[in-house]
Parts: C-alpha cells; sequence; structure tokens
C-alpha cells in the first residue's frame, strides 16, 4: 500500500491519536513493573530487556510518521516514546524528546556485538555487559538538566558513568529530575551506587547490573525501598548480600541474583531469611559453576511459585516438602547446555506439583529440526547425547514428548509451547499462503 497516496477517513484527531497510542502500546516492555504484571513472571523480563520488541516499534513508528503530516505531528506526541540515543548518535538530543520519552536508554552493549545500530541481540542474556562506548552519552542527563526540570519517563536504563555524571548535581535537583522513575536499570557498575532509594524514591524495579559482580561498601546507610516488587542484581561475595540484607524491602516479591563467585563462599541463608516469606519468584545462577543451596531452603521460600537456576548436580538441590506452591522451573543456563536440559526435565518424573518447565531456546531458531522430526517415525525419548556446544533438537524433542505425557508445559524462552508455537505462527503463515 502507498501511505504517501492513502485517502483517509475524516475521523476527529483524538480517535486518531488513540488509534496510534495502541498502534505504538507495547505493555510487556513499557510497564515499569513488568513482572508483577506479567501472568508469566518468569519471563517478564527476557521480553522487557528484548530489543527485538522495541526495534518493531521504532519501524511500526516510522511508518505511521510517513503517512502524512497529522500523523507525523501526533506520532511525535505519542505517550509510549522509546528513546535510545546512542542510535542518534551523529544528531543532537532534542532536549523536549528527551523529556518525554517513556522509556529512555542510554548507551548499548559494549563488547557483545558490533550491530550497536538496531541492535537485535539477546540483551537479557548479555545484561551483565552493559555499558557506553561513546563519551557523547555519558552526561546526556547531567547535561541537560538546565533545560529540564523533570523526565517524564517511568523506565530509566543507564551507564555508570551517566549515573555518576549525575550524582554530582545537587541531591535535590537529581530527586526532581528522576522523581517520575520507577524502573533503574544502571549497567557496568564495580559498586553499588549511593543514594538511589534518595533520589529514586517510587521504583518498583531495580537492576544493578555489572561484569565481575559489585564492591561494597558496608558502612552505608541501609537504603528504603518501600514499593520495591522486583530486584536483579549481580552478587560477588557476602559483603554484597549482607549490604542488600540490610536494606528495607517490605514488597519485595521477585528477586533474580547472578553469582560470581563460589558458591561455597556464599551464604542466602541470612538474606533469605530476611525477605524470602515475601518472594513469589527467586532465580539464581551462574553459568561457570554450579549451584548449591542449604538444605532449608523452602523453609526459607514458603511462597515461591516460579524457581529458575543454572546447573546444579546431584542432591544440591533438595525437592520441595509436600504442599509446596512451587509450579513452575526456570532453565538459567545457556541454550546449548543439553546435558543441563535433560536433568531439568527428568524432574517432572521425581518432583511432584511440577506444572511448567521454561527453557531458554526459541521456538524460531529451531522451528524446521523439530518439524522435521515431527514427520519422522516416533521416537523413544531418551537418546544418547554428549553435545554441550550447540541446542540439541533430539533433545528439545525428547522434552516436548515427556512434558506432554505429564502434562506438563514445556515452553520456550518466551513462554509458548510447542503447539502454542506451531498453531499460531506456522499454521497461520500455511494459510496465508
Amino acid at each position: 500500500m502507498d501511505v504517501h497516496n492513502t485517502t483517509l477517513p475524516a475521523f476527529p484527531t483524538e480517535i486518531w491519536l488513540e488509534i496510534i497510542h495502541i498502534l505504538l502500546q507495547d505493555h510487556a516492555v513499557f510497564d515499569p513493573d513488568p513482572v508483577s504484571s506479567s501472568h508469566q513472571p518468569h519471563i517478564a523480563l527476557q521480553i522487557w530487556y528484548s530489543s527485538k520488541r522495541l526495534i518493531s516499534l521504532g519501524k511500526q513508528q516510522v511508518t505511521l510518521r510517513s503517512v502524512c503530516k497529522r500523523w507525523k505531528d501526533i506520532v511525535d506526541t505519542a505517550l509510549y516514546q522509546y528513546l535510545r540515543p546512542s542510535n542518534l548518535i551523529d544528531n543532537p538530543v532534542d532536549s523536549d524528546a528527551l523529556q518525554r520519552a517513556h522509556r529512555l536508554q542510554l548507551g548499548y552493549p559494549d563488547s557483545v556485538c558490533s550491530c550497536q545500530d538496531g541492535c537485535c541481540c539477546d540483551d537479557y542474556a548479555y545484561w551483565c555487559f552493559g555499558g557506553s562506548r561513546d563519551p557523547k552519552l555519558t552526561r546526556l542527563l547531567a547535561d541537560s538538566m538546565s533545560s529540564i526540570d523533570m523526565l517524564q519517563a517511568k523506565i530509566l536504563i543507564l551507564p555508570r558513568s551517566e549515573w555518576n555524571a549525575l550524582m554530582e548535581k545537587p541531591l535535590e535537583s537529581v530527586k526532581e529530575l528522576l522523581g517520575e522513575i520507577r524502573s533503574l536499570v544502571i549497567e557496568a557498575l564495580d559498586s553499588i551506587p549511593k543514594e538511589i532509594d534518595t533520589v529514586c524514591p517510587h521504583l518498583t524495579l531495580l537492576a544493578l547490573h555489572a561484569t565481575k559482580g559489585l564492591r561494597i561498601d558496608i558502612s552505608t546507610e541501609p537504603a528504603t525501598f518501600p514499593n520495591l516488587s522486583t530486584l536483579q542484581i549481580v552478587v560477588r561475595g557476602n559483603e554484597c548480600l549482607r549490604r542488600i540484607g540490610r536494606w528495607n524491602l517490605p514488597s519485595l516479591k521477585y528477586l533474580e541474583l547472578t553469582i560470581h563467585v563460589d558458591f561455597e563462599d556464599i551464604n542466602l541463608v541470612n538474606l533469605l531469611e530476611k525477605v524470602g516469606k515475601g518472594l513469589v519468584s527467586f532465580q539464581i545462577g551462574d553459568n561457570t559453576q554450579y549451584i548449591m543451596l542449604f538444605p532449608g531452603i523452602w523453609n526459607a521460600l514458603p511462597n515461591v511459585r516460579y524457581f529458575g537456576t543454572s546447573m546444579f548436580g546431584g542432591d544440591m538441590l533438595p525437592e520441595p516438602p509436600p504442599n509446596h506452591p512451587l509450579r513452575t522451573i526456570s532453565n538459567r543456563e545457556l541454550p546449548r547446555y543439553n546435558s543441563w536440559r535433560r536433568e531439568l526435565i527428568a524432574l517432572v518424573d521425581t518432583w511432584t506439583g511440577i506444572e511448567c518447565i521454561s527453557d531458554t531456546h526459541s521456538w524460531e531458531d529451531i522451528e524446521q529440526q523439530i518439524l522435521g522430526l515431527e514427520r519422522s517415525e516416533a521416537r523413544i525419548p531418551g537418546h544418547y547425547c554428549d553435545n554441550d556446544h550447540s541446542v540439541c533438537h533430539d533433545c528439545i524433542d525428547d522434552a516436548i514428548i515427556l512434558c506432554e505425557r505429564r502434562n506438563v508445559r514445556y515452553e520456550d524462552e518466551f513462554g509458548r509451547t510447542w503447539a502454542e508455537y506451531k498453531q499460531a505462527y506456522i499454521v497461520a503463515r500455511n494459510e496465508e499462503v
């Protein structure tokens, strides 16, 4: 369709405004409290960090702006605005756009990929490598404070350098600038920033991303986050756990820890004894070592329904007691670790109450291979596999078969079963043809 020559109905501006708002709205990425709002909290952050969804919205925005000047003006004033200045590095960032953005993201992944513009890399899998490589972006907010009193953004993602530049300003000015922020992600950290709770008192989500874990100053006064429901953090050692354990977190429901130190040196008991009873979801992992949790872990997590973990071995993770509410187990390993996938799937035979296994692959990436296995003769699951270098399609097919037999959902990284994906994408695609 030639959008430039299309005759548009003469609807009132208010109707067009509502239509365009709906077209540019993606609740999964613009929600400042994405985990609490999701009916699949175990995958909510995976989707929330997705560059692909944001890029798709950007393309939609460009298309709508090209229809006519009237639509261009409406799109430019739309509520749901996503601004990532690193994609506009050769152009000055308009302070008005900066102030209006609903989701503001400064910096881009460092040492992960070379696709700086329109990056489609898996942000969630590489979240600990965040950073900003361009000095033009390191003081963007700090230098804009003279023309911007308060951001409208609910979501702010920024590198450590930008945060440090902000904190050089008077605290009251920074607090006014960031007063509407509900989700804060700070990347490339080497220590937990001070006074976050002072300048962002209404946070519902806090994510502190680091490449090597966080150093800690345990003399800092305990922070208070009355509304914080989701905490995502890298842990380097017990000092960091003690610091978090001193925080006042009365509303915390979703805790995600990435461990960058030997588990033998980590003591989770005190932290979980303080916050564990309120948790609905607990995820923990490290791709370099086995997970080891203390024997009373489920007593410390009496209300957890969603549990995510990377590799553990043998009896390192005890089975929940009878009547425990745990229903969903999430894989926190890289998709290529087939040996761990098989151990995880085996839990459907030994752990009672499990209703869902959430894996890390995407059906799009293995669609043809799984279809090929479906067309072959019926297989008996349980083939031998020693491949941990790439996703094994036979292992995935085993998981599909075993979970179907036990009436357990087996989901990909976006929360879809194979049957759901096949119906929604493959069948629909064939019908269009």
